[in-house]
């Protein structure tokens, strides 16, 4: 594109300049020993875009070259004066002399291109690679959901996402010594997190991944690199997956044994409140039965007393009433009695008045003995009232004897 589109496109959407060269050097370990081994040697980069990792070469002493179709992106290059020029990478590597690379590198560029074209850059550069040379190819790593299925269609320009498994292929099939896929740009956190969620399933495998493949050399300069062969990169999707599901299966058994323990306390309280209410049904018996029996009933002005000497003022009117209604239900059976201790308190008004007024709660009118007083004799004085009956009881009595 020539309108700037995509610079700015990248400039929007990917990371900046010094970011991005800052992450190419996670390729430092496999490439150190190669630009040791042939320092000071031309290297190529398809579609060298900023011009970050033709940078990072010539701080290594190395004689980049990159080639790019944006002539836009290209400023990029000349205005940090870096080595490159506009046109076909691919059809520019078929120029190059066979054996006359240390490196050759296309980052984010195989998304981009036709099978054929890939298979083109891939045979070739195993042609103009030295012996041991590396040819380095990073792309959207389609593993991640998010990735394979949003982000990697926001560049109009890429064709189809990549399946490590066939980039990995493809190199050794064109007679690479070997090859390895280092997945990239993942979480740090992530990569360690024992139980990812759900969302860190769809957007937590690396990003982006590259396949490394070696051209055969002798045994001492493929050496150098088998540490770096021999390890693992980045974060799988299946690993993330496994570690999810492991992560869900713990987290529902120890719901499940949470449930067993809930369900088995509940259990034992429905058992304990049975427990606890067959007691209360048979002390509720107990107690009806002594609130029954005759020695609660002979017992209580004891009771009554105890509690008057603790200071409590209702046992007194209790041990007040107590005593007027067997006082009065005595009296009653012995006539004689009832009515010499009434003509007595009649002389004495002041005592008679003492008696009523503690008997009655304070009421001087109210007659101490009696209480089923017809409706004529409600006007007299309690005196008054016992006069007349007393009268009528003798008047009818001598009726009845004659």
């Amino acid at each position: 594109m020539s309108d700037g589109f995509y610079r700015a496109f990248e400039e929007r959407y990917y990371a900046s300049r010094s970011k991005i060269k800052e992450l190419r050097k996670q390729y430092l370990p496999f490439v150190t020993p190669i630009t040791a081994l042939y320092p000071a040697t031309a290297t190529f980069d398809i579609g060298c875009g900023r011009g970050e990792w033709l940078e990072l070469m010539l701080e290594l002493g190395m004689q980049p070259l990159g080639v790019d179709l944006d002539e836009g992106m290209l400023e990029g290059c000349r205005d940090h004066g870096l080595p490159a020029r506009q046109g076909d990478a691919v059809a520019y590597l078929s120029t190059l002399p066979s054996e006359s690379q240390a490196l050759v590198t296309a980052f984010h560029v195989v998304e981009h291109i036709s099978f054929e074209q890939l298979h083109t850059v891939i045979s070739e550069a195993m042609r103009v690679l030295k012996p041991g040379g590396l040819l380095i190819m990073e792309t959207p790593n389609p593993e991640n959901i998010v990735v394979a299925t949003r982000n990697f269609y926001l560049d109009p320009t890429h064709l189809r996402p990549i399946p490590s498994l066939l980039l990995a292929f493809l190199p050794e099939h064109c007679g690479f010594a070997r090859s390895r896929v280092v997945r990239l740009q993942e979480s740090k956190d992530l990569a360690s997190k024992a139980a990812p969620t759900l969302n860190d399933v769809f957007e937590g495998a690396s990003p982006d991944y590259a396949v490394i493949a070696q051209k055969s050399a002798d045994g001492e300069t493929l050496a150098l690199l088998d540490e770096a062969f021999a390890q693992e990169y980045g974060l799988r999707l299946d690993v993330l997956a496994g570690r999810y599901h492991a992560a869900m299966v713990s987290s529902i058994s120890q719901a499940e044994e949470t449930a067993r323990r809930a369900e088995a306390i509940a259990l034992r309280l429905e058992q304990h409140t049975l427990k606890v209410e067959a007691e209360a049904q048979q002390f509720h018996q107990q107690l009806i039965a002594i609130h029954q029996s005759t020695s609660w009933k002979i017992t209580r002005p004891i009771r009554l007393l105890k509690r008057l000497a603790s200071g409590d003022r209702e046992p007194a009117r209790k041990l007040l009433q107590l005593a007027r209604t067997v006082a009065i239900t005595q009296l009653r059976k012995y006539p004689r009695l009832e009515n010499a201790l009434r003509s007595s308190l009649y002389r004495f008004p002041r005592l008679h008045k003492a008696i009523v007024r503690l008997v009655h709660g304070g009421n001087p009118d109210a007659d101490m003995y009696r209480t089923d007083y017809p409706a004529s004799l409600q006007g007299l004085t309690p005196r008054a009232r016992d006069l007349y009956l007393d009268l009528k009881s003798s008047i009818e009595k001598q009726k009845g004897e004659h």
